[in-house]
């Protein structure tokens, strides 16, 4: 789940945190403390795995897009804008990969591939996202792309 989406941390670190207090005690209690802690943990994962499908999208690769897009205090619409800049931007990245022979190799394609997202970004998301944050959002999007998109998308 963290490779495919950096965002979902929290559920590393919860798994670490029950795997910690298991080891701690071994009591009976102990144990089966634990054991419905990693139950209730499974049950929240597949609820994350489904989100992408109630949020609209049709992968969680386009989720992960929106999560390191989402800021808070946006308003419906600027949600809906950046729904669409995500959707839209995997799909230029994906598209623009798969035109680049070994992208991750040359610093003039991976030039490319970062100037995309720039250009996407400072073109289609909305005004409330500033000069700053749309460096912030490219950076962590280039990131993203290069650890998961090595090969062609």
């Amino acid at each position: 789940m963290l490779i495919m989406n950096p965002n979902r941390i929290d559920y590393y670190e919860r798994y670490r945190e029950i795997i910690e207090s298991y080891n701690g005690e071994q009591d009976r209690a102990s144990i089966e403390k634990t054991f419905d802690d990693l139950m209730k943990m499974v049950d929240n994962m597949t609820v994350e795995e489904q989100r992408y499908v109630r949020e609209g999208f049709s992968s969680d690769e386009e989720l992960s897009m929106y999560d390191m897009l989402f800021s808070e205090n946006l308003t419906a619409k600027d949600i809906k804008a950046i729904k669409k800049v995500a959707v839209d931007l995997l799909q230029k990245i994906k598209d623009k990969i798969s035109e680049l022979d070994h992208w991750t190799d040359k610093q003039e394609t991976k030039a490319a591939v970062d100037i995309l997202i720039r250009d996407t970004l400072w073109a289609e998301l909305p005004e409330c996202y500033d000069d700053r944050s749309i460096d912030f959002y490219r950076e962590k999007i280039y990131e993203y792309v290069y650890t998961r998109y090595k090969e062609v998308a």
